[in-house]
């Protein structure tokens, strides 16, 4: 299966577990907060997140360039700037969870569609599927509707769809050594 049609299979899954999982949440925050392990509990969810897009960026030999390297870590200092200051460790979480719904949204995407129509069909499909998940909250008990939260979801996508356009756009300007002109093997 290749890789668009496995994200084509596995964005509504995802969503699908997001949503299922929104009536347990809370009490799975709460349990890891009255432990004392929420805080370290998002770090960890963080630092995973971090090596496995290191992990799958980094496959790709273009991608170890310094350009492309440099345009990661600079990705990495506009969220940390944004997520470190915020108090609350679950609202944190919004970047992790629908970063991803927008990287697995772009992967999932039609070939055809230009990078400007791609960027933007996705961002709408994170600040729906977003809203979606705070509606479904706003039903269910011990939960509540929260138009910051659905701003966090969209600007989650935004930041990694932005991430992800500037890798790109780094990773086009690096220009791979032809192979005439690396040194043959002995």
């Amino acid at each position: 299966m290749n890789l668009r049609k496995a994200a084509r299979v596995a964005l509504p899954l995802y969503l699908g577990a997001i949503y299922a999982t929104l009536g347990i949440m809370r009490r799975i925050t709460e349990t890891l907060r009255g432990a004392g392990l929420l805080r370290i509990s998002v770090a960890v969810a963080f630092t995973l997140a971090a090596v496995g897009a290191g992990v799958l960026i980094g496959r790709e030999p273009l991608n170890r360039s310094r350009r492309v390297l440099g345009a990661m870590a600079g990705c990495a200092a506009v969220y940390a700037a944004i997520i470190w200051p915020m108090e609350s460790p679950e609202e944190k979480l919004h970047f992790i969870e629908y970063g991803l719904v927008a990287l697995l949204a772009d992967l999932a995407a039609p070939t055809h569609w230009g990078a400007k129509a791609r960027f933007v069909r996705c961002a709408l499909f994170v600040t729906a599927a977003g809203w979606g998940d705070e509606l479904l909250q706003g039903l269910l008990p011990h939960r509540y509707y929260d138009l910051r939260d659905v701003a966090f979801n969209a600007v989650a996508g935004l930041l990694a769809l932005s991430a992800l356009a500037l890798v790109r756009f780094v990773r086009t300007s690096v220009r791979p050594t032809p192979a005439s002109s690396l040194p043959h093997p002995p």
